[in-house]
């Protein structure tokens, strides 16, 4: 009897035991799909703030590196041989010296232009040859003319003329002979055949007159033209052998000229003084120049920046690049500097957007903004990295939050409100914002507390509007400054 009674008992507590269990799970089970709802929290135990209307100076903060306003890119002047791979580097100072005017940057190989050299010389010697020779031809050429125009001609002349008058002197002495020969003859002092003689002695006088005359005409109808012609022909002849001697020498001493030029240029000398910076700067993936390279014509080798005119050049957020005007005032801080605070103004910005390729994230695009010191500080350097905060002006009345107050859930730009309950997840739109205070332009009121940080709690209630509240322009929606950004990112956002 007492047996039975002691092995229902513990059944019965084995039946109490599972069916305890069974509660406890079930009611384990109904709780794990229950959302939980958010337990009242005490007001004193949340760090708050109060959304309140401020004058806000806003201001954009962007990160980007320091480049020289002016820089004189240095290139390659060394023209390529045919048959050659470009000029080979036979040495070069290291990348980011400081030089000066005149300085050597780099040394190339000019062997072969100095063979080429050596043998324009020989030609070029041989053209000087010809040039003095078809020149003195030339010269032979004018002399010879003028020797028988104003010698020749005139000496030929006058004996001309002198024969002549002596041949009229014999005719008329005969003349006069054979009229007193005549006169005895008819006094019976004379025979006939001197008579006859006399006669004959002044036909062949005036035949030699004749011809001395007609001598004359024809040397000078005919000899002299004749001669002219003949002399300036061999003068236009040497003219034009002493054109093309001289054109041939000018050729080969401009070739000899260009190639004594490209020796020089095989010693590249510093235009300017400068930080004299690998031109391949940008290229990342082109390795740097070096000894045992080769460069070609026209390839750019050094650039040479002006270092008392530096720019920052930043990259802005294309949601804030419009905000951005030429001849805004600007505070450049650099990061091999700190505590110092350089004053510039913008005096460039890009029309268009572009994708900043260091962030490899082609949605992310942004405006490049160039800010000019107003003077550059001793010891800067271009590729220093720098901070610049652009001053966008004033937004009166603005309602302000703490930027800690922010967040970002499921991509919703969100705060904190806290209600009696406890808290609120409250959807917001903002616009400007400083390095301390946001801008609210929708989803909050004047007066109304938020959480500076956003509590560890789950089941908050939320309040999503469907659509941007009215008034709240959505041109400027802009995610607020994260504390978890990357510095990369985060200089190129508004704070």
């Amino acid at each position: 009897m007492s047996s039975r009674l002691g092995s229902g008992s513990r059944r019965s507590v084995w039946l109490r035991l599972t069916m305890a269990l069974a509660l406890v799970a079930a009611a384990w089970v109904v709780t794990g799909f229950v959302p939980e709802r958010t337990r009242s929290l005490p007001s004193d135990a949340i760090e708050w703030a109060v959304a309140r209307r401020v004058d806000l100076d806003t201001k954009i903060l962007a990160g980007g590196d320091l480049q020289a306003a002016r820089e004189t890119s240095v290139a390659c002047q060394v023209e390529d041989i045919p048959d050659a791979d470009g000029t080979l580097i036979l040495s070069l100072i290291d990348n980011g010296t400081l030089v000066k005017k005149g300085d050597v940057l780099c040394r190339l190989d000019s062997s072969q232009f100095e063979e080429l050299a050596r043998q324009q010389e020989i030609a070029a010697g041989q053209a000087r040859a010809l040039y003095l020779q078809a020149k003195l031809v030339l010269e032979t050429a004018r002399i010879a003319l003028r020797e028988y125009q104003e010698g020749q001609v005139t000496r030929l002349t006058k004996e001309f003329e002198g024969r002549i008058a002596l041949e009229q002197s014999a005719t008329q002495r005969q003349v006069d002979r054979l009229a007193w020969t005549e006169h005895m003859l008819a006094k019976g002092y004379l025979s006939r055949s001197q008579l006859l003689s006399e006669r004959q002695a002044l036909a062949r006088a005036r035949h030699e007159l004749v011809q001395a005359e007609g001598e004359f005409h024809v040397f000078q109808r005919f000899q002299v033209p004749k001669e002219v012609r003949t002399l300036g022909s061999q003068i236009q002849t040497a003219e034009i052998d002493y054109r093309v001697a001289a054109d041939r020498l000018k050729a080969e001493e401009d070739r000899l000229a260009h190639l004594r030029k490209q020796i020089a240029n095989c010693t590249v000398r510093a235009p300017q003084a400068g930080l004299a910076i690998n031109a391949d700067k940008d290229r990342w993936w082109w390795p740097p120049l070096r000894p045992g390279d080769r460069v070609y014509q026209g390839e750019e080798m050094f650039l040479i920046p002006d270092l008392t005119q530096m720019e920052a050049q930043v990259s802005v957020h294309e949601s804030m690049g419009p905000r951005v005007r030429v001849g805004m005032k600007a505070d450049v801080r650099i990061a091999a500097m700190p505590g110092r605070v350089f004053p510039g103004r913008v005096t460039a910005i890009d029309q268009l957007p572009s994708v900043k390729w260091k962030e490899w994230d082609e949605n992310l695009k942004h405006y490049i903004v160039r800010v000019r010191l107003d003077q550059a500080p001793a010891g800067v350097r271009p590729f220093m990295s720098a901070e610049v905060e652009i001053d966008t002006g004033r937004v009166p009345d603005a309602l302000v939050i703490p930027v800690e107050a922010m967040t970002v859930v499921d991509g919703r730009q969100s705060c904190y409100v806290v209600v009696p309950e406890g808290l609120e997840r409250r959807t917001v739109t903002t616009r400007r914002s400083t390095t301390d205070l946001l801008e609210v332009t929708g989803g909050l009121a004047e007066g109304e507390r938020v959480a500076l940080r956003a509590p560890d709690v789950r089941g908050i209630p939320v309040d999503e509007p469907t659509e941007d509240p009215p008034g709240s322009p959505p041109i400027e929606r802009t995610a607020a400054p994260s504390r978890s950004k990357s510095p990369e990112r985060a200089t190129a956002r508004e704070s």
